[in-house]
């Protein structure tokens, strides 16, 4: 992942993969992702930007952690969702921590179980997608790492012709997804073609893309 690139994309507004609602895939499968979970429980978003999300889920009873490169992502989630969040410097993370969400602002694989503990739940919606092949399984393991022993969580990701494009967001198979998390079950819940509501991709190129859900629970 190049930090510098992300952090030059908030920096010059160039924040398309930003969407101004909940995600639907969110509403339509946490309930059943994160049920029989302690409440309230923690939940992990990686790479979150200044997603609305993280407010939603906050909402029900969550204590929501997101780890995020962009300080201007953090600032711009406050000033949109009109919460307080106090700043801290707790190296090598800057911390906005409010009522149930926390901001971390630095590389997510510095984020550790000793800084931010461990979650019950996680939420995967740009991080995944957002990283290069090479980068992908350190991701995983790096994740497995901060949840706990019977985890659970929710992933959103996309498929398209990499010929046709070239991400960031990063086209990542079914295939490639169940071999990444082969130590959680892996269970796709609905695959559905998008392109028609993302036209700056077809602008890009692209002939075909698909969203994906897959609700995931550690098992190893």
């Amino acid at each position: 992942m190049n930090s510098e690139y992300w952090i030059n994309r908030w920096n010059q507004n160039q924040t398309g993969f930003h969407l101004s609602e909940i995600n639907p895939l969110l509403t339509q499968f946490w309930p059943a992702v994160s049920a029989g979970a302690q409440t309230p429980s923690k939940v992990l978003v990686p790479l979150c930007g200044k997603s609305i999300d993280l407010k939603w889920l906050a909402e029900r009873g969550h204590d929501v952690v997101g780890v995020e490169l962009s300080l201007l992502a953090a600032k711009a989630f406050a000033a949109d969702q009109g919460i307080v969040l106090v700043e801290t410097h707790e190296p090598p993370f800057t911390v906005f921590r409010g009522d149930r969400v926390t901001y971390y602002i630095g590389d997510f694989f510095d984020f550790t179980g000793d800084i931010g503990g461990t979650f019950d739940l996680f939420y995967d919606r740009a991080a995944l997608i957002a990283l290069p092949p090479e980068m992908r399984a350190e991701y995983v393991r790096h994740l497995r790492s901060l949840v706990t022993k019977d985890a659970r969580g929710l992933l959103i990701g996309l498929e398209y012709d990499p010929s046709q494009m070239h991400g960031p967001p990063f086209t990542v198979p079914e295939a490639e997804v169940l071999r990444l998390f082969d130590s959680f079950d892996c269970k796709k819940l609905v695959e559905y073609d998008c392109l028609e509501q993302e036209p700056k991709f077809k602008e890009r190129g692209l002939t075909w893309m698909k969203e994906s859900a897959y609700a995931l629970r550690v098992s190893l």
